[in-house]
């Protein structure tokens, strides 16, 4: 019998996120006679409630206190606290970084203590910062993090592009792997949906919903604007958002501003948000751009129209209910095409997600090939 490959996850932080509950629906599913995988973040000074959620699983996670990249000084830090942890953990077969070019340290330091599988892995296609230092010192580091990795993957062709270069996607340097989650947990249930609408007294409601993180990136602002247009013709309808991030109490505040106060509910972090996605009647997700968003494949699970705005990759669609739209499109467009499809008749959509490759043990197939395909060569 094979010893399991010894796998090290790095995550920059363990905040709510799309790449976040990715990382722990894999490790929840993973069968550890065939893979150990352990968790590396950086300490931002915050305790996400997802660490001691993965503790409870039996999954070992590490973390360099103390050091988050916040000016360019903290880099010395922070590759001194990296080197220091691979001098103490070169044990493993893998490293796999779920992060963008700034972490890229993580794979010289892996290369340097002779570990043979090192995966960037990129899951977005723009930068958070809207900082132009920010941004040039992310597009240099590029080089480097390909440089230092055995193996390239995106969760989308346009996430591959964008880290790793066009000429890598069309030489096959650079592969998709999709993202996955486990259908079972999104499904369509009625008997949940009451509960769901009862809890949030939304019984009689049309509800919108959103899931994400309150940054700039997921525009808040502009969801917001058609929420203002749908409830001109939709008197009843009300908008649930789950989600934490540096942008919230600013929302809260438009909110108020608007006069929508009774007709927005914020419930913040929510570790049930399959729970939450059954009570809603439609998902709008004007995002600015994304990689091969988790939050989609799982909406579109539950059955629910979903209204997508086109900076996000084709790639992500496989329900009959999702419809692109363009954000030069004003909030009074978009809220048309809210209201016109309405509620729908909800549908079990597991085949659908099976067939598309969005099923998660189907996801932890592929990145056990990926680890094992150099030493089977």
């Amino acid at each position: 019998m094979h010893k399991p490959l010894r796998v090290l996850f790095f995550i920059d932080r363990l905040r709510l996120g799309g790449i976040q509950a990715l990382a722990k629906d894999i490790l929840a599913h993973n069968d550890r006679n065939r893979m150990v995988i352990d968790m590396l973040n950086l300490d931002d000074g915050i305790e996400y409630p997802l660490k001691k959620e993965l503790t409870d699983m039996g999954i070992t996670v590490y973390q360099l206190k103390n050091i988050w990249l916040r000016t360019p000084l903290d880099f010395f830090s922070y590759w001194k606290a990296v080197d220091e942890f691979f001098k103490n953990h070169h044990d493993y077969d893998v490293v796999h970084v779920h992060s963008g070019s700034k972490n890229y340290y993580i794979l010289k330091a892996a290369k340097k203590w002779g570990i043979p599988v090192r995966v960037a892995h990129s899951h977005n296609t723009g930068f958070q910062s809207k900082n132009p230092v920010s941004i040039l010192l992310g597009n240099f580091l590029k080089t480097p993090m390909k440089k230092n990795a055995t193996h390239l993957v995106g969760c989308s062709k346009l996430a591959c592009e964008w880290l790793f270069g066009k000429g890598c996607v069309e030489k096959g340097k650079a592969r998709v792997i999709l993202n996955a989650i486990d259908c079972k947990q999104f499904i369509y249930d009625e008997t949940v949906r009451k509960e769901v609408r009862k809890e949030l007294g939304l019984e009689d409601n049309f509800v919108i919903g959103h899931v994400g993180r309150f940054e700039n990136q997921k525009n808040h602002s502009f969801l917001l604007d058609i929420f203002v247009e749908v409830v001109k013709m939709k008197p009843e309808a009300r908008l649930v958002l789950v989600g934490i991030g540096s942008l919230m109490e600013a929302m809260k505040a438009k909110v108020k501003a608007l006069g929508l106060t009774e007709k927005v509910i914020f419930l913040g972090f929510r570790s049930d948000r399959e729970r939450i996605m059954q009570g809603m009647d439609s998902f709008v997700f004007p995002s600015l751009y994304e990689g091969l968003s988790v939050v989609l494949i799982e909406a579109q699970a539950s059955g629910m129209p979903v209204f997508v705005s086109d900076s996000t990759t084709t790639e992500v669609s496989y329900s009959p209910y999702i419809k692109f739209l363009s954000l030069k499109q004003n909030a009074q467009e978009w809220a048309k095409e809210v209201v016109k499809r309405g509620a729908v008749e909800r549908m079990d959509m597991s085949l659908e997600i099976r067939n598309s490759g969005f099923e998660i043990n189907g996801m932890i197939d592929s990145l056990y090939q990926l680890y094992t395909e150099s030493q089977n060569n």
